[in-house]
């Protein structure tokens, strides 16, 4: 078989085609993982938004009931005569953030909007200190009760919980509703 002889030219057209074939490759290669990761980012920011309104939904449930027994308190402490015994009702939900923890361990995490992310997380900061707050307070009456209190130390702890627990409450609802209103169409 006889050798071609290729002439420069020849040779650097090869080589400069070879270059930007390879070259377009890995531009169309890394154009695909962009598209994928912004398409997995808005999965990740419908799913945190997904999950806050069922969290505010549960709150708002949480704090409906919790204010009618805080009335019902109220309105103990203000008769003459106080019952026996009284029954707390108070009410407490488990408010998740597991999209949020998936989220940040995403590779997709930098391709979220820069505001969504910090609202984010100052809103799952504000549950998170919710959530501490209510089993703390939990926890306290729980152990006020151990040791059989006089009714109306009873009836002053279990108002000064759910004074405490609504407020924080209310506060985080309106947080939820201020980021929902922001983020969603």
């Amino acid at each position: 078989m006889p050798k071609i002889k290729l002439s420069p030219w020849q040779i650097a057209i090869e080589f400069l085609s070879v270059v930007f074939a390879v070259l377009l490759a890995l531009g169309l290669n890394s154009y695909k993982a962009n598209n994928d990761l912004e398409s997995e980012a808005e999965l990740l920011s419908s799913k945190i938004i997904k999950e806050l309104k069922r969290n505010k939904l549960e709150l708002d449930t949480v704090l409906i009931r919790n204010k009618d027994f805080k009335t019902y308190v109220d309105s103990l402490q203000a008769v003459d005569t106080l019952p026996q015994s009284l029954e707390l009702s108070f009410a407490s939900e488990l408010l998740t953030k597991s999209a949020w923890d998936f989220t940040k361990a995403s590779r997709s995490f930098s391709y979220l909007d820069e505001d969504f992310l910090e609202e984010a997380a100052a809103l799952y900061e504000r549950q998170d200190y919710y959530m501490h707050i209510s089993n703390q307070m939990f926890q306290n009456l729980a152990e006020m009760l151990m040791t059989d209190p006089p009714m109306e130390r009873t009836l002053i702890m279990s108002n000064y919980f759910l004074l405490n627990l609504n407020a924080s409450g209310d506060n985080l609802a309106e947080s939820y509703q201020e980021f929902l209103s922001k983020h969603v169409d």
